[in-house]
């Protein structure tokens, strides 16, 4: 009996041998499936490698010994290191970002085009060729006719960098709402796939991936931080929510929508990314959209839109101050000024902001064509921000009270000026106050930016009225010379500096903007390739590696199969001795 009840012992551990070796052959069997499928994926983008998960099976109790019963598959798990994703993801709305910036800085370098034959500084330089000119032969019309067209080339060239940059803000505008688009498609797949992957590994109890799901959604969220940067909270069921600053755009399956819509700022207006359902703004701080927020605001005060302006409006404002004081080679019947005064009976300065008035007086010059006299006439301007300074109203009717010349404020605020006889011919001179520049009278230029620059029409029609005389009609051109230094020699008025100054400094300064951008972009892809390189350190595919593992799965799926092979042949033995 007793010999009876140790063969049956034996043959129930041989069993259980047997049953070991069996669970151990699936394992085998399973480690060498997920080695096939990483090996087949190798040049897969976006595959992420898998590993089984193994433990020991849980053993049994036989008298006093506990006996195993081999090893157990857990589950099937994705290589990844989260906290290396992540930081690979902000780098890449951060890099997008900067991105965006580039693109948008390289277009505006080409406009500049310097170094070439048609860049702006050539232009500046023609322009105040073209005035040196008109001072070495002042009896000359054609070279007043050239003066006049170089200052149309330098208008009509402002006017097309400001609408290229203008054109460039436009299409990053449109951009943005391309952006919403694609956010949503994204946010619907990844809202989605949450949803497949819950489904696929059963919840929370799952010790497997969604091998392929997960894959996809990966490469979704990636897609999603080059427009917007995100954070990702992945939730015990596998799904994840994704977060845009406080703002979710993905929850378990349920995506979130944003819309374009159009928002007014400062500068205007333009499209902004919002909450479709809360209408609330989407706080955005990385990404290609925070570059094309910043890029498609054209007018911005750290701009190249916004330097352009300022440059443009310097050069108006310094040739119209030295123009207007100037006399032509003849003088006026009539003209008018180019400013609109908002109300005419209030201080100038206070009806006009844009209005550069200081305290001081201008000469009108009334000259009879008949005798040749010239009688010369003094016009004092108060400005000193009071409210008692002068008004339009005041200063139409001090110039109205002289003989020989009327003076009215028209309808739509401008001032005009009438010779009253058909004998009589007017002109200006030593204006200290600035008013006459400033309320475009006897001026070159018109405008106050580079998107409206353009030389005065009534010159271009009568090159006479080319103020290049400073001793009076039609005498001399040393007003020409003024205007000619004046881009190359320090102004007060450009608080010392001249207008090729002026330009040399914003065309270093945006040149060291775009380079300091462009080195921050490349930290930033360098930064970016390191940690793609220690991602796929941990989540690629290494074919050697696998081959190692194919061979160890090999082997004890071999030793496996010789200790099955074994224990049915002590079993065949004990049968036989029974």
């Amino acid at each position: 009996m007793h010999i009876a009840l140790r063969r049956k012992s034996s043959g129930m551990s041989l069993f259980s041998a047997v049953q070991g070796s069996a669970n151990a052959l699936r394992v085998a069997q399973l480690g060498l499936q997920v080695v096939g499928n990483n090996i087949a994926n190798v040049n897969t983008p976006g595959y992420i490698r898998q590993e089984l998960i193994q433990a020991p099976a849980t053993g049994y109790k036989s008298g006093d010994l506990i006996i195993g019963q081999g090893v157990q598959a857990v589950g099937i798990q994705q290589k990844l290191d989260n906290f290396v994703v992540d930081r690979l993801r902000q780098t890449q709305s951060q890099l997008s970002y900067q991105e965006q910036l580039e693109s948008t800085n390289t277009q505006i370098e080409s406009l500049l085009n310097e170094l070439s034959s048609t860049d702006f500084s050539s232009n500046l330089s023609r322009f105040a060729n073209a005035f040196q000119d008109v001072a070495n032969q002042p009896g000359s019309e054609s070279v007043r006719v050239l003066a006049i067209q170089r200052g149309q080339e330098l208008a009509t060239q402002l006017r097309s960098l400001s609408g290229n940059v203008a054109d460039i803000a436009a299409r990053n505008r449109t951009d943005i709402g391309a952006a919403a688009n694609d956010i949503n498609r994204i946010t619907e797949s990844i809202a989605k796939l949450n949803q497949r992957i819950v489904e696929v590994e059963g919840g929370a109890l799952s010790n497997s991936d969604a091998v392929g799901l997960r894959d996809e959604r990966l490469k979704a969220l990636d897609e999603l931080s080059t427009f917007v940067d995100v954070s990702v909270s992945e939730e015990p069921t596998g799904a994840v929510t994704v977060f845009v600053g406080g703002d979710y755009l993905v929850a378990n399956g349920i995506p979130r929508k944003v819309k374009a819509s159009l928002t007014s700022f400062e500068e205007g207006s333009q499209l902004e990314l919002r909450l479709a359902d809360t209408d609330a703004p989407l706080q955005v701080s990385g990404g290609k959209v925070r570059g094309l927020y910043e890029t498609a605001r054209a007018s911005s005060s750290t701009g190249f839109q916004s330097k352009l302006d300022s440059l443009a409006g310097d050069i108006i404002r310094v040739v119209n101050r030295i123009h207007s004081q100037g006399q032509g080679s003849t003088g006026f019947a009539s003209t008018t000024g180019e400013t609109i005064i908002n109300d005419a009976n209030i201080p100038l300065e206070q009806s006009n902001p844009k209005l550069d008035i200081s305290n001081g007086s201008f000469v009108i010059q009334i000259k009879d064509t008949r005798t040749g006299q010239v009688k010369t006439h003094d016009i004092f301007v108060q400005q000193q921000g009071f409210s008692t300074d002068t008004t339009a109203v005041q200063l139409s009717s001090s110039i109205d009270a002289i003989d020989g010349i009327s003076a009215r404020i028209t309808n739509d605020g401008r001032l005009e000026l009438k010779a009253d006889s058909e004998a009589v011919r007017f002109s200006f001179a030593d204006d200290t106050s600035g008013v006459l520049s400033s309320l475009g009278i006897n001026t070159f230029f018109r405008g106050d930016s580079a998107s409206n620059i353009e030389v005065r029409p009534s010159i271009v029609s009568d090159p006479s009225k080319l103020a290049a005389s400073l001793r009076g009609v039609g005498n001399s051109a040393d007003n020409a010379i003024k205007i000619a230094e004046a881009f190359t020699k320090p102004s007060e008025l450009l608080a010392g500096r001249s207008i090729n100054g002026l330009y040399d400094a914003m065309i270093s300064d945006t040149t060291r903007e775009i380079n300091s951008q462009k080195s921050v972009t490349d930290g930033l892809r360098n930064f970016q390739q390191t940690l793609e390189a220690q991602h796929l350190g941990v989540s690629g595919v290494n074919l050697d590696e696998e081959a190692v593992k194919m061979l160890l799965y090999q082997r004890a799926f071999q030793a496996t199969s010789k200790l099955v092979s074994t224990a049915s042949e002590m079993l065949d033995t004990l049968v036989n001795i029974i």
